[in-house]
């Protein structure tokens, strides 16, 4: 089995696969999918919209033993105390789970949130990848303000019983006010690779990479759309950027919305892939099920 790192080394425009995960312990429904062999690894989310899904480290242990594929572990940092966020790592670190997504999900009222994403990273990168425990940090988190980078403030941190060896990174918005900025801090607090959210075209992504001039690998992430209410659910709600009007009506006038969507998908990591190798970016595809796993499998062979 390769390691998802050799895959964004070895791979022209490597894919991974976000599959659905159980909202409790059931998980026959989950394991049985035909996963292509061009898959770098699966990528799993953990507990969306603060809503509970099986935990990314255990249901991901389940999916490399049937599968033989790497995993990420997407970890949700609002959700996290430093105490938790330490021992949940290092308890998926010994099920051999070794690359993690680092993001700050969409605000639920009952997470602390007292750990930015920029110091979950620079917490794993400069703390527990050393050998060290994470220093605690009193004070309130504040979005993209990294306090371990702080240079008025001193940390003495202690050492812990073994270093991890953690691959990580983090979300990216191509559309996003001062997403550059964004994109730069998380650089700096240690991101090691990108992926986005949902995205149905490819010049939001060609215009941010243009602006950035990216050194490190970004996964474009997009999936299938089988209903009117999902459009809804992706503007309304999600703020989901690509859904023009144009695109919009080519799905309601098409005789099969889902399969449309597979087309429209696959035509724009198409052109994705074109322009990546070009211009020598590191480029791929994170492919999300959202609840139809045929038709996001059916994407990733097509491209």
């Amino acid at each position: 089995m390769d390691s998802f790192q050799k895959h964004l080394k070895k791979d022209s425009f490597p894919i991974t696969f976000e599959p659905d995960s159980p909202k409790g312990t059931q998980l026959t429904n989950y394991l049985t999918l035909d996963i292509p062999s061009k898959i770098a690894a699966f990528c799993l989310y953990n507990n969306p919209r603060g809503e509970p899904r099986l935990d990314p480290f255990v249901y991901g242990k389940k999916l490399r033993d049937i599968y033989k594929k790497d995993i990420i572990a997407n970890i949700r940092i609002q959700d996290y105390s430093i105490p938790l966020f330490q021992s949940i790592l290092w308890g998926g670190y010994n099920l051999g789970i070794k690359n993690l997504l680092m993001v700050t999900g969409d605000y639920h009222h009952h997470s602390p949130f007292l750990l930015d994403v920029t110091e979950g990273l620079t917490g794993i990168t400069a703390y527990l990848n050393q050998g060290y425990f994470m220093p605690e940090l009193k004070e309130t988190a504040q979005r993209y303000h990294n306090r371990y980078l702080d240079t008025k403030k001193v940390f003495s941190p202690k050492t812990c019983e073994g270093k991890t060896s953690f691959f990580v990174g983090s979300a990216l918005v191509a559309t996003r006010r001062k997403e550059k900025e964004i994109y730069h801090k998380k650089i700096q607090a240690g991101s090691q690779f990108f992926m986005t959210q949902l995205t149905y075209t490819p010049t939001d992504i060609i215009n941010f990479m243009e602006t950035i001039n990216p050194t490190k690998p970004i996964l474009v992430g997009s999936g299938p759309i089988t209903s009117l209410k999902t459009i809804r659910f992706f503007k309304e709600q999600l703020n989901i950027p690509g859904l023009s009007p144009r695109l919009i009506n080519r799905l309601k006038q098409s005789k099969d919305m889902g399969k449309e969507s597979v087309h429209i998908c696959t035509e724009m990591y198409h052109t994705l892939r074109d322009f990546a190798r070009e211009n020598n970016y590191l480029l791929g595809a994170h492919v999300m099920s959202i609840r139809k796993p045929q038709l996001a499998l059916e994407i990733i062979k097509e491209i």
